[in-house]
């Protein structure tokens, strides 16, 4: 059993500041890595995502059954299997495939696995917020004059974000941390580079705990930095103005 002492402490330290850079943005010959590249992973399958929970979203309401089976399918498809079985089976479905002239690689393995989870949760989030819009206001746009695609741009959209804003924020700190898992593929994020610093020789395991500590520190100040800009930015959202937008836009 190891001891901690002042010595102890004091080594542990020094590995981690030593290793600090290395824990934000990779090492020098697998760059990006670390903080940054899970930040990556998460911005890009968050974006990606919601591009396609607004086309699976409507599905899953749709008049149409087999449309709305479809939208329904994907959403519980993708949100009943866990994180870690999907990367698996992305990256071996995907073997061999070229994708928008991308050959296979395990980065691109998370960025589409990673993007399906997000969308099939973010489909569900949006699609809650459209229900929750005011049949009134939709009457309301509607004897404006206004357009499908202006109902949707100007009323449907501004409406559903403002109601799914909690709902969308706590989906992206989840994810952001879900990323840890990637490393099942060998992706250096944040949780892979810290396990590539402490290797596996038996001298290093004094320095897991101010480690893995380190790591925990850096997942929870990114999620609340984000969580507290995302309270801000819903203070300043305006309470009201759509229809008088759209009467504007018409």
């Amino acid at each position: 059993m190891y001891s901690i002492g002042a010595g102890a402490v004091s080594d542990q330290l020094e590995f981690v500041v030593r290793n600090l850079p290395n824990f934000l943005i990779g090492f020098p010959s697998q760059r990006p890595g670390g903080l940054l590249m899970s930040l990556i992973l998460a911005v890009v399958g968050l974006g990606a995502g919601f591009v396609l929970a607004l086309a699976v979203a409507p599905a899953t309401g749709s008049r149409h059954r087999l449309v709305r089976w479809l939208g329904q399918g994907f959403v519980e498809v993708f949100r009943g299997v866990p994180l870690i079985l999907l990367l698996l089976l992305v990256h071996q479905l995907m073997a061999g495939v070229d994708l928008l002239g991308i050959g296979p690689s395990t980065l691109r393995s998370a960025f589409v696995a990673l993007m399906l989870y997000s969308a099939a949760y973010q489909a569900d989030i949006i699609a809650t917020g459209f229900r929750a819009i005011p049949p009134g206001l939709i009457e309301d746009a509607r004897l404006l004059g206004s357009s499908r695609s202006q109902l949707f741009a100007l009323i449907k959209l501004p409406y559903g974000l403002r109601v799914m804003q909690p709902a969308l924020t706590g989906q992206a700190i989840t994810l952001f941390k879900d990323t840890s898992v990637v490393i099942i593929l060998g992706v250096a994020d944040l949780t892979a580079t810290a396990r590539i610093a402490l290797g596996s020789d038996v001298t290093s395991a004094p320095h897991w705990v101010a480690t893995y500590l380190t790591v925990g520190a850096i997942y929870f100040v990114v999620a609340f930095g984000f969580s507290v800009l995302a309270r801000w930015h819903e203070r300043r959202i305006p309470s009201g103005g759509l229809i008088r937008t759209l009467a504007e836009v018409g």
